[in-house]
């Protein structure tokens, strides 16, 4: 397991990384990767009620929607947090199904709990969590137009409404996080980007991703309110 404990934004966190093999079902296979994290984060004081981020990477569409699913059941509750998800074989071991990252934070010096905001009608994402003074949106992308040039503003504008309803704007994301589908240009991206974002955002990190129901490009941002 990669582990990795850092200062950021005023907290401190405790980024965890793991695959297992591919024996048993998916659904085994996720749990014993949460099942480890809980383990190791209990080393560390905290639980997986901690968590405010995972991203999971999958080897094909069928063990995307079962390992989703999975993962929803585990962090509910003071668990809920935000989330991507993400078709791309090259990112697994040989023998893996389901490669999860997850990010805990130990809780903000004024005690304050988590605050969730659903979409209306519930998904199976979270549409932000705002903890102290930071505000973590999931993944945004769009599977309602095809092309990327269709789909880039419709991400941008759910973007803005979320950042909006947490408190927060542009001007406040410390990170965003771009998961380009691999035929397309990441030239092109950071173009678009630059027009329709003019604040200066400190992190921008780009990773490729294979297709998961046409969507050709997903977005995830973290604000500090304060």
């Amino acid at each position: 397991m990669r582990l990795k404990i850092f200062p950021w934004l005023g907290q401190e966190f405790v980024s965890l990384s793991w695959e297992n093999s591919s024996a048993g079902t998916v659904e085994e296979e996720t749990r014993a990767i949460f099942e480890l994290f809980s383990k190791q984060l209990k080393q560390l004081g905290l639980s997986l009620d901690h968590t405010v981020r995972t991203r999971m990477f999958t080897l094909d569409m069928e063990t995307w929607s079962a390992a989703n699913q999975e993962r929803r059941r585990i962090l509910s509750g003071k668990a809920r947090s935000v989330s991507s998800s993400h078709i791309w074989p090259p990112r697994l071991g040989p023998k893996a199904r389901v490669t999860v990252d997850l990010l805990a934070m130990f809780p903000p010096a004024s005690g304050e709990g988590k605050v969730l905001k659903e979409y209306d009608p519930e998904t199976i994402v979270l549409r932000r969590m705002n903890w102290g003074e930071l505000l973590f949106l999931s993944g945004v992308t769009d599977m309602t137009h095809v092309m990327f040039d269709e789909q880039f503003p419709v991400i941008i504008k759910r973007l803005t409404d979320t950042l909006t309803d947490g408190g927060g704007s542009w001007d406040k994301v410390m990170r965003a996080s771009f998961f380009l589908h691999h035929e397309e240009k990441l030239a092109c991206l950071r173009d678009c980007f630059a027009k329709a974002v003019t604040a200066k955002i400190p992190s921008l990190e780009y990773t490729f991703v294979g297709t998961r129901q046409g969507k050709r490009l997903e977005i995830e941002l973290t604000a500090r309110l304060a």
